[in-house]
């Protein structure tokens, strides 16, 4: 029975150290948001020319539906 107690009083820091990491996780958890932009602006894409295998191709913008995984 001596042995259990001395074992609480040695672990007591440990536990406060869990007790507070927990209460800290409640009080400052914040939602995210998932932002998707596009790496280069797009002026920068429909104005330049790429060549590739000796042909050149401009981009050009185009309106589509697309359906995204839920996962994103």
């Amino acid at each position: 029975m001596l042995n259990i107690v001395k074992a609480l009083e040695r672990g007591a820091p440990f536990f406060s150290f869990i007790i507070g990491l927990g209460i800290a996780a409640i009080l400052f958890h914040r939602k995210f948001q998932v932002v998707k932009t596009l790496s280069v602006p797009l002026p920068d894409v429909t104005t330049k020319l790429t060549k590739s295998d000796g042909k050149c191709y401009r981009f050009r913008v185009e309106d589509a539906s697309c359906e995204f995984p839920s996962s994103l």
